[in-house]
């Protein structure tokens, strides 16, 4: 992994990209990476987005989860339970910005994220240091892969101050796809 020769002609195009990004889903598969496990936790599910702010986060293997994200509303599915949390503004409303920040690729100027950027021959990697002393305690850096070729985010990952890492890797992405909005209001 080598510095980035070009930081303002990558974010340039990224922000590019972003603005002609309507929709996006695509297939996860989840690592968690924890000290105290000898295996890492594996997940699978689909995730997503429609411009501007609305998510879906969807878990389907091995536990059912759903996190939805439209109008300033927030709501989760956990073992078959509904919780709408728009409730605990503060936490969710920073989960739900540090995810739209990550999906949009506004990282320059971004008052959450120090980034700093690499590159190999195939990938861009943007490392985003914390800059909030709440997010610096939980978190070490959060490291985004893009691809050279199509410019979409292929992996996640969080690395946290304990040693644990949980890494997210996407696939089968589809851009600009038609997506109802009901996918994003109700489980």
């Amino acid at each position: 992994m080598n510095p980035m020769q070009n930081v303002a002609d990558f974010t340039a195009i990224l922000k590019k990209q972003s603005a002609e990004t309507k929709t996006i889903k695509a297939d996860f598969t989840e690592e968690k990476h924890m000290a105290v496990l000898k295996e890492p936790q594996k997940s699978t599910g689909i995730f997503y987005y429609k411009k501007a702010d609305m998510l879906r986060w969807e878990k389907l293997k091995p536990n059912p989860y759903v996190f939805l994200s439209a109008n300033n509303k927030v709501k989760i599915k956990d073992s078959g339970k509904e919780k709408d949390v728009s409730s605990f503004n503060q936490v969710i409303g920073r989960i739900k910005d540090l995810m739209l920040t990550l999906v949009n690729g506004e990282f320059e100027g971004n008052k959450m994220f120090a980034p700093t950027y690499f590159e190999n021959a195939t990938s861009y990697i943007v490392k985003l240091k914390p800059k909030s002393n709440k997010m610096a305690k939980m978190f070490d850096y959060i490291q985004l892969t893009f691809s050279k070729k199509s410019l979409l985010l292929e992996e996640m990952a969080f690395f946290e101050k304990s040693g644990d890492k949980n890494k997210m890797k996407f696939y089968n992405q589809k851009v600009n796809e038609n997506l109802d909005d009901q996918l994003f209001l109700n489980f």
